[in-house]
């Protein structure tokens, strides 16, 4: 998905991977100075495809690059070895100030542990930016229709010598099953920008006093896949 043609932030061709770069170089105070950190970074997640394309755009701009660090409850170790090696700027090890990524997956948590997943970020980081695709919204529901039947025509086309694949997919639709309840699911657990701002704004006891914020959605993934993001930047950083 991070690596699809589709458009960016003032409809210029793009990847959803350039335009979440874009989304950070815009709101987010040099941000060379930060290690980008990935805390459900699972088996690598976008972070092959944003790394490449943030620091050209960054050495384009003639700043320094900027390291991601992928960090997760279950890690993937071996598989964060061989995207590690590839590139010197995806580490394991933080060091400077963090900015908090959340890719696709905050909708993951329910409301207590999201809370809980905030008040972190707000107490021991210095920036965060959540992304998600997914949202209680018609355009939503529509790209993840449009995602669950794309597997009858792409399996034919990549998948034509896998018998099997074929067969759970054209014949006993599984996996456009598995997209569709994945798909429909994370639709209707997806959160506004408005209520992602309550779920801090709730807890009276967090000090957002020296924070801002700021969000946004960009159809990005013509005709309705849309990005949805949120950012919070601590204010001096």
């Amino acid at each position: 998905m991070w690596h699809t043609a589709g458009k960016g932030m003032r409809g210029e061709d793009s990847t959803p991977a350039d335009f979440a770069c874009d989304v950070m170089l815009e709101h987010i105070p040099n941000l060379p100075s930060f290690d980008i950190i990935d805390p459900c970074a699972g088996a690598g997640g976008p972070i092959p495809f944003l790394e490449p394309a943030l620091n050209r755009k960054l050495r384009d701009g003639g700043a320094a690059p900027v390291r991601f660090v992928m960090s997760d409850l279950w890690p993937s170790l071996e598989r964060w070895a061989a995207i590690s090696h590839r590139s010197e700027h995806i580490t394991r090890k933080p060091g400077k100030k963090e900015c908090r990524i959340y890719n696709l997956c905050f909708h993951h948590f329910d409301d207590p542990d999201a809370q809980l997943v905030l008040r972190s970020a707000i107490e021991s980081s210095d920036t965060f930016v959540i992304f998600e695709m997914t949202n209680r919204t018609l355009t939503a529901f529509l790209n993840t229709t449009f995602l669950m039947l794309s597997p009858f025509l792409t399996t034919l086309v990549w998948f034509r010598n896998f018998p099997l694949h074929i067969f759970f997919t054209n014949v006993i639709p599984l996996v456009p099953l598995m997209f569709a309840v994945d798909g429909y699911v994370s639709c209707i657990r997806g959160r506004t920008n408005r209520e992602l701002e309550e779920l801090l704004r709730r807890q009276k006891d967090l000090d957002l006093s020296v924070w801002e914020f700021s969000s946004g959605e960009t159809k990005v993934l013509p005709p309705f896949g849309v990005m949805y993001w949120y950012v919070g930047v601590k204010k001096g950083d």
